[in-house]
């Protein structure tokens, strides 16, 4: 994605533009500019990461076009998932072959030599279906965790047995 100098500009304001005071001794000082990014929590945070991960989209998708990887399928209408990304989270949903786990770490790795965007293999949380029997073996070899059934996100529940989506945001909430 290319932006315009504009546009740059106008992100740049947002981030360096607000002004603050801090509590010393229970009373405000002076308020002063942000120089050094983003508030922790700030809204714009997660825009700018998905902005950001666009790139990262179309190359799963692109990949996916070339049979390199294949999401998953959920729910009786048969929703087609390979990938979502939500603040600074990214999760794949792929096909259950080894090849595929494969071809997805090797996109990664690509982007970040391409952005410049650190991507903490470290922290990554993997559970592959039951059909691959050396499931140990792949998540040692990439220092993944592994994760343990149902996995919640969001609050939407994801096991091996009930492939379902939430129907409705009311239905994560309540």
């Amino acid at each position: 994605m290319r932006f315009g100098e504009r546009w740059r500009q106008w992100i740049i304001y947002c981030i360096t533009a607000p002004m603050l005071p801090v509590l010393v001794n229970g009373r405000p000082t002076r308020q002063f500019g942000l120089e050094r990014g983003l508030r922790q929590g700030d809204m714009l945070s997660p825009f700018l990461f998905n902005v950001a991960v666009e790139d990262l989209s179309a190359l799963f998708r692109k990949a996916e076009e070339l049979n390199l990887m294949k999401g998953a399928y959920f729910g009786s209408e048969a929703v087609h998932i390979s990938h979502l990304h939500f603040t600074d989270d990214i999760i794949l949903f792929l096909h259950l072959k080894v090849n595929y786990l494969l071809n997805a770490i090797r996109i990664l790795r690509c982007y970040k030599l391409a952005s410049g965007f650190h991507i903490n293999f470290h922290s990554c949380v993997v559970k592959v279906g039951n059909e691959i029997e050396n499931e140990v073996e792949w998540v040692t070899k990439f220092r993944f965790m592994k994760a343990k059934l149902p996995i919640s996100y969001l609050g939407a529940e994801f096991d091996s047995t009930n492939r379902k989506l939430p129907r409705s945001v009311e239905e994560v909430i309540s």
